[in-house]
């Protein structure tokens, strides 16, 4: 057992004190903790177990928000496909305008019709599939300052998506310390529970988000001002791009989702067995 991990146990026991040039020490032996699996000292402090009790009620279900928020970022994904086709279908379109061929203006309109019905659909499932997945992140990252002192407060877990600038980076931040710091809480209270916690599906999912974002303002910016083939083809092939790069993006961000969602429930379960 490591030193972190006899402090997890200490800082808690009664019989602990603090000496100025060791550090947390037990009050029995006058040593710092050297057990091995538990200490046959050990007493759990009363204001420690009654505000950890008090800090567990206040733990919020958050299991049936991942629900949600994964089978709305599966309709994300299904809309993205719908979209990449009829975007596909579009270039073929004006690549044939181009190159001099004539539709007449029922086809014109057809497509028209079409990439706008698929795009207001596209827009109302992403902004539904947005909403439950920041409700999602905000009740994780307020579950986890219950259980340790986290960076940030969650508040900023779901303002931080709307802050200009601080949007580039802070939500990566705050995933990243949820699942570093949950990994951290499982490993402490059960160290032979074998659990993944590197970082590398958050930093893919994040990568993903930036381009598609980065993608989506250049095709809504070339969509006001489309004046030629030129302008709809470029317009068109942001669409296809952007429809593309969802794909994984939605298959990483709800494989998060399931994982992290995975881990709470395992500390909970912990929790409720302690």
């Amino acid at each position: 057992m490591t030193r972190e991990q006899h402090l997890v146990f200490c800082k808690k026991c009664s019989n602990r004190k603090m000496d100025m040039q060791k550090g947390i020490i037990c009050s029995l032996t006058e040593k710092q903790a050297d057990f091995t699996e538990k200490c046959p000292d050990f007493k759990l402090d009363e204001k420690i177990k009654n505000d950890t009790l008090k800090n567990i009620e206040l733990i919020r279900p958050n299991k049936q928000r991942a629900k949600i928020a994964q089978i709305l970022i599966w309709s994300v994904m299904l809309f993205d496909i719908i979209s990449g086709i009829s975007s596909y279908l579009q270039y073929n379109l004006l690549t044939s305008l181009q190159n001099g061929e004539t539709f007449s203006d029922d086809i014109l309109n057809a497509n028209d019709t079409r990439e706008q019905i698929v795009g207001i659909l596209y827009i109302v499932i992403f902004i539904a599939s947005a909403v439950t997945f920041i409700q999602w992140f905000r009740r994780a990252y307020y579950n986890l300052n219950l259980r340790t002192n986290c960076d940030h407060t969650d508040g900023w877990a779901a303002g931080s998506w709307f802050v200009p600038i601080i949007s580039l980076f802070r939500p990566y931040q705050i995933m990243k310390e949820m699942w570093i710091e949950t990994s951290k809480l499982i490993k402490l209270k059960t160290p032979d529970f074998n659990i993944n916690n590197s970082t590398l599906i958050i930093g893919l999912w994040w990568a993903l988000w930036i381009i598609s974002n980065y993608i989506g303002n250049y095709v809504l910016k070339n969509a006001f001002k489309a004046g030629t083939i030129d302008d709809l083809l470029n317009s068109t092939i942001g669409d296809i791009t952007m429809s593309t790069i969802g794909i994984p993006l939605a298959i990483l961000t709800v494989l998060m989702i399931k994982s992290y969602s995975s881990m709470e429930e395992k500390i909970a379960e912990l929790e409720k067995n302690e």
